[in-house]
């Protein structure tokens, strides 16, 4: 492999590098916000526009396509004195962590109207290869490159619904492990750490050289936005950070006590950072989802961001992420798309939180936007629409073991009937019967003790009947 091609394809030639958009993409002449003077900003973020590009059109899959075209491009954006490449010299471990939130068991659910998951609510195979493809021709080996995911006891890579991420791995030879197995060390998050003195995870995050993030642009229910620092609530096993209540997330990052998670979870946010540092983010905005980060939220929907964005600060990058959806990245805190089921509207800002700990900037006047997607980085906001009645929204993991979160919607207040049905039909338990207030509620359930298999919740409220499939694996 030639210098020039390890050094991020610097010409960015078109041609030379087999791409199939007609139109050259260059960095020069890139543009920030004509608001901001040279010399003045303390991070770099490259993001690209996609609309009418192979990247936003149906060859996303492509990753000969437009994809790829777009994410040498911003990679370019942000290696003009070398600090990109020297990431990723020969002899580097580099892991990159994706977003696949939810489980196998989401795909084909009602609120991703009939788009598929990797376009709202997963990062979407075609970003990991183009990103994994740049990495291996700046010098890395296949061998020292890692795909990760914490999927869970339930799930497993294996499965159809990952099909794509297979793919990548076996046109790559890089190595895609869930991390949610294996061998796990305590890591020390540092002497300003928020609530954790150290977190536990999979030694293989510890012992990488480089790590990358490349999450979905998303809201979140309970931390404001999904980015590339959210994304890292992930790489801490789930079954050691459940709390005896509530077993089917890491419900000790969200809240020890089970209460509000406002102000705990964004600081456990802060320290997963400190513990496992993101090198490189890369955010899939393509096609994402506004109103949460997965079909259990009764608010989520598919959306078109139309951008990619990377940067090597990721409080910067998460913030102009942020700003793409229409939040405010410098304020204090957040607003949620639905209140909580604790009846919070906002949470902290793990972003400014950040920003005070001096760890990365979230002041947009202190970023400097390169690339041709720059105008995009501040859009009106849009909230996110309320579902016009009672809505069973779906589970959450799905598959699950042993434990799932059951979320349903209420409009007003109203009597609310929530029952679990084995596959024959036969009454397994009532989880709920009584009246609620209006709003977004939640409900564990636990298959411990029953069979693997499919079982059906059922939700009656005004006389209107609702049911959902629940995949219990042991």
């Amino acid at each position: 492999m030639s210098s020039s091609r390890r050094h991020f394809i610097r010409t960015m030639g078109v041609a030379a590098a087999g791409l199939m958009a007609g139109r050259r993409l260059s960095p020069a002449g890139v543009f920030g916000s004509p608001r901001r003077m040279p010399g003045s900003f303390l991070a770099k973020v490259a993001m690209t526009n996609t609309t009418n590009t192979p990247a936003d059109s149906y060859v996303y899959d492509d990753p000969g396509g437009g994809v790829k075209q777009k994410v040498e491009y911003l990679l370019d954006l942000l290696d003009q004195s070398g600090e990109v490449a020297s990431l990723f010299a020969k002899g580097k471990k580099v892991v990159i962590k994706i977003n696949l939130t939810g489980g196998s068991g989401s795909v084909g659910n009602a609120l991703l109207n009939g788009v598929p998951i990797t376009e709202a609510q997963w990062t979407h195979p075609a970003v990991v290869r183009a990103v994994a493809e740049a990495i291996l021709d700046a010098g890395v080996s296949a061998g020292d490159l890692t795909i990760v995911e914490s999927l869970g006891s339930a799930d497993a890579f294996t499965k159809s619904a990952y099909e794509g991420y297979q793919v990548v791995q076996g046109v790559l030879g890089c190595n895609l492990v869930d991390i949610s197995k294996g061998t796990f060390v305590d890591v020390s998050t540092g002497a300003g750490y928020f609530n954790y003195p150290s977190l536990t995870m999979n030694q293989i995050l510890r012992d990488a050289d480089v790590y990358v993030s490349i999450p979905k642009l998303k809201q979140h229910a309970e931390a404001g936005l999904t980015c590339s620092l959210k994304n890292q609530v992930g790489t801490v096993p789930q079954a050691l950070y459940e709390t005896a209540a509530i077993q089917y997330r890491r419900q000790a990052l969200h809240s020890p006590t089970n209460g509000s998670s406002a102000a705990f979870l964004p600081r456990s946010i802060c320290d997963l950072n400190a513990a496992r540092p993101v090198h490189l983010a890369v955010v899939d905005g393509i096609r994402n989802a506004r109103g949460g980060e997965g079909v259990w939220i009764s608010t989520f929907a598919p959306s078109r961001s139309h951008v990619l964005i990377a940067g090597l600060d990721p409080v910067a990058t998460d913030s102009v992420g942020a700003s793409v959806l229409g939040l405010d990245c410098e304020a204090s805190r957040l607003p949620l798309p639905l209140r909580s089921s604790t009846g919070d509207t906002q949470c902290d800002n793990y972003l400014d939180l950040l920003n005070t700990k001096g760890i990365g900037t979230n002041r947009l006047d202190q970023i400097q936007i390169v690339g041709d997607g720059a105008p995009l980085s501040a859009p009106a906001n849009a909230p996110p629409r309320r579902p016009a009645g009672f809505r069973l929204t779906g589970n959450f993991p799905n598959p699950f073991n042993p434990s799932t979160m059951i979320v349903f919607y209420a409009p007003q207040s109203a009597f609310v009937t929530l029952r679990i049905f084995d596959d024959t039909g036969r009454l397994i338990e009532t989880l709920l019967d009584g009246h609620v207030t209006p709003g977004e509620h939640r409900l564990q359930w636990s298959g411990e003790g029953r069979a693997s298999g499919v079982y059906v919740c059922r939700m009656t409220a005004q006389g209107e009947t609702q049911s959902l499939k629940l995949l219990y694996e042991k």
